[in-house]
């Protein structure tokens, strides 16, 4: 019996699939030799240039395919997928809609489409989506762990457990369905059962520096000190460039623990969760920058908008509103980019700038009526470096505002006790009392306030800290 085009293209499928692909593009080659318009083994030929690195050259098949087959939803479906690895979301989301439009009940391209307005922001209509998508395929793993993601950011961890905890029964080796719901019982403060997935996740070959460092901490709080350094090694040899990495491992063993967090951890940090960043913080129950704008409330006069004030390590700009109403001049400082971008979409500051705020300040002598830091020198060992360039950048009677991690000196604490000390979990300095005293004191600057808070919530358990008002003495 002669074989069809049909029968080859079945057999080059089997090949892709199976990871042969030069068997797979062998096949293909041989049927557009002689079909060279036929649309399905454009298609999947299309898809192999892809998996062999050539994503440029697989849109253009995939799009010759649809153009002369616009019937297939198939076809329509992964050109929008291919797309979205270009980052090409306009386009992707046409060719979903073009899927959608052969085939209404598609379930892959309505969960799709689903993200791409969720990327947008449109929450309500991705959840449609991918409700829509549920109706059609019940058992559909990737829209439970769309809808647990959205549960999760949401912060209704109940309803992104019950999402997730189906997503992965449906398909166990779903690595970012692991990674959430490992986040989800962080979140409650299930620690054991978060490592697990956690482990999971990473035996899936996804191993995601996220992944990584959720896990170190579980194991932390968990009391597995041994296990989460040998995590922290295996990440750093996985990923030797990694600064997060480095970070951890320094913080676990105390092997090259940096005087601050490294510029390139901070910016990594932050830009990842730029987008996500409020929302987290909002089911953390995140306190530090209400808790700067009432001392500043409480030390300054009325606000009159007549001062000059510098937001340092401004993030996503919470501190803005509770600022704005005492400044002549705000200006907010960072060194996350996706940080700045969300800053100055409040509209709020009069100049933004990505710099560390260490050099940021020494470059601006007195300059400022007010600063203010929330929950920003945590990611500083030693705060002699930072104080000083506050102090510098002050002008006289200004006043310094900011938080600190507390750590609690022993009733019995000898003088070389540790002033500060780097978590070997959550990776961010905590400092006593004593310590912020002396280095103020040191870089002539007045507590005038020290007060223990509380300052989030860290694994449900509370995270304590100091808020802490500094002035600058007037000239006489």
């Amino acid at each position: 019996m002669e074989t069809t085009p049909s029968d080859a293209i079945a057999l080059g499928v089997t090949f892709l699939r199976a990871g042969k692909l030069d068997g797979a593009a062998n096949v293909f080659a041989q049927v557009l030799e002689h079909f060279p318009d036929h649309p399905d083994a454009l298609h999947f030929a299309g898809i192999l240039k892809v998996r062999q690195g050539d994503t440029v050259g697989g849109i253009a098949l995939v799009r010759r395919s649809v153009a002369l087959a616009p019937a297939n939803a198939g076809a329509w479906n992964n050109l929008g997928n291919l797309l979205m690895r270009e980052e090409r979301t306009a386009e992707a989301a046409e060719a979903y809609r073009q899927c959608l439009a052969h085939a209404h009940a598609h379930p892959e391209a309505l969960s799709n489409l689903g993200l791409l307005m969720r990327i947008k922001g449109d929450i309500a209509a991705a959840e449609d989506h991918y409700h829509r998508a549920l109706a059609v395929r019940p058992d559909f793993p990737e829209a439970l762990n769309n809808l647990g993601a959205i549960a999760l950011a949401r912060g209704d961890l109940a309803a992104a457990e019950a999402h997730l905890a189906r997503a992965v029964a449906l398909e166990p080796t779903f690595s970012g369905a692991r990674l959430n719901l490992g986040e989800v019982l962080t979140r409650q403060g299930r620690l054991r059962e978060a490592a697990a997935n956690f482990w999971e996740q990473l035996a899936s070959g996804n191993g995601e520096g996220v992944a990584y460092k959720l896990l170190v901490y579980a194991l932390v709080e968990t009391g597995r000190r041994d296990e989460a350094v040998a995590v922290a090694r295996r990440w750093l040899a996985e990923a030797p460039e990694d600064p997060a990495a480095r970070h951890h491992l320094a913080a676990l063993t105390g092997e090259d623990a940096p005087a601050r967090a490294d510029d390139a951890y901070v910016e990594e940090v932050f830009d990842r969760f730029a987008e996500t960043f409020e929302a987290a913080l909002g089911r953390l129950d995140y306190r530090a920058p209400a808790l700067v704008g009432a001392a500043v409330a409480d030390l300054l006069p009325a606000p009159d908008g007549g001062l000059a004030i510098l937001d340092a390590g401004c993030g996503t700009g919470l501190c803005a509103p509770l600022l704005k109403p005492y400044a002549t001049r705000l200006d907010g400082m960072d060194l996350s980019a996706g940080m700045l971008e969300k800053a100055a979409a409040r509209g709020l500051y009069d100049r933004l700038d990505k710099a560390e705020i260490t050099a940021g300040m020494e470059g601006r002598p007195l300059a400022y009526d007010l600063i203010a830091c929330a929950d920003t020198l945590c990611y500083f060992g030693d705060l002699a470096f930072v104080l000083t360039a506050a102090a510098t950048a002050l002008r006289p009677g200004g006043r310094l505002i900011f938080t600190v991690e507390a750590l609690e000196a022993p009733d019995d604490a000898t003088p070389d006790a540790p002033a500060f000390r780097l978590h070997p979990g959550h990776g961010r300095y905590a400092h006593t009392a004593a310590h912020v005293r002396a280095v103020a004191d040191t870089v002539g600057l007045h507590v005038e306030l020290m007060r223990k808070e509380e300052l989030r919530k860290e694994g449900a358990m509370p995270v304590d800290g100091f808020l802490v008002a500094c002035r600058r003495p007037a000239e006489a």
